[in-house]
């Protein structure tokens, strides 16, 4: 017999129930809505790997899910936020530049989306474009990068 007062998590819930693309997006509105990302960092950032061996730079969209991976390998990182702007203006270019892909929502089983930071840093600026048209007003405090200033081409 199941237990009728046990609760199911949040983010099993969640992650049947939307599609990887509706995830993605979902965690662009969310880090907008936020202004911030999270990641785990000791004497440098949290890095995982892909099947492929590939790097991936780890970022959640709340705190919570952060703390779910501080175990194991990762046992000695604590949460830090990373303010939106210095997201896209620094560290961004520095995954494209490195190769290095973003792993966005990391589970303690192991799934994630994985997402390359040209296609990242692309996504980003069209829904800000389309966010500018609806509500212009959101970015007059400078906590939301203006569109047109986000370069989506190297130098």
């Amino acid at each position: 017999m199941r237990n009728p007062y046990q609760r199911k998590s949040a983010s099993s819930t969640q992650k049947s129930s939307l599609s990887a693309d509706e995830q993605y997006l979902h965690f662009i509105e969310t880090i907008i809505t936020q202004t911030k990302v999270y990641a785990l960092y000791d004497e440098g950032w949290a890095l995982c790997s892909t099947p492929t061996g590939q790097q991936a730079f780890a970022v959640w969209q709340s705190r919570s899910l952060t703390q779910l991976l501080i175990k194991d390998n990762w046992a000695r990182y604590s949460v830090q936020e990373i303010d939106l702007v210095a997201f896209i203006e620094q560290v961004i270019p520095f995954i494209i530049e490195n190769n290095t892909l973003l792993s966005i929502n990391l589970t303690p089983e192991g799934q994630n989306i994985l997402v390359s930071g040209a296609k990242f840093l692309v996504d980003m600026k069209k829904y800000l474009y389309a966010l500018y048209l609806e509500k212009p007003e959101l970015f007059q405090n400078n906590r939301l990068p203006l569109p047109r200033k986000i370069r989506i081409h190297s130098q």
